[in-house]
Order: C-alpha cells, then structure tokens, then sequence
C-alpha cells in the first residue's frame, strides 16, 4: 500500500512536471514571436533613421542651391536699379 501511494505521488509530480514543461515551451514560442516582432521593428526603426538623414541632406542641398538662387535675383535686381 505504501507503495502505492508513493507510485501515486511520483506520478502526479511527473504530470506537474509535463505540465510546466508545455507551459513552458508555449511561453518560449510566444516569445521568440515576441522578440522576432521587436527585431523587425528595431530594423524598420534603423531604416527610417537612414531615411531621415539623407532627406535631411537633401534639404541641406536644397536650401543652399535655394540660397544661390536668391542671391542671382538679388544681384540681378541691384543691377537693373
């Protein structure tokens, strides 16, 4: 009888432990999904960092040719006066 009641015991531990184990691997895979999600969105992050500097300097560019520009018809104005 004693015996029994030790089998029994082992293997209602053994069923907590399966138990905790799927619960466990359930929980890895949500998070693996979770860090590829966070990984995706650190790269497209990166992408839109790379996106801002170079429209920032193409607006540099812009705003000198624009002072170029400005400085001609300044120059062209003074002259027709």
């Amino acid at each position: 009888m004693a015996m029994d009641a030790v089998l029994k015991r082992l293997e209602a531990r053994i069923d907590d432990l399966v138990t905790a184990y799927a619960e466990a691997k359930a929980r890895e895979t949500e998070l693996a999904a979770k860090l590829e999600e966070l990984e995706g969105k650190a790269a497209s992050d990166a992408d839109l960092g790379a996106r801002v500097e170079a429209l920032e300097t193409q607006r540099d560019e812009l705003a000198a040719r624009l002072e170029k520009v400005l400085k001609l018809i300044d120059g062209a104005l003074a002259e027709a006066d």
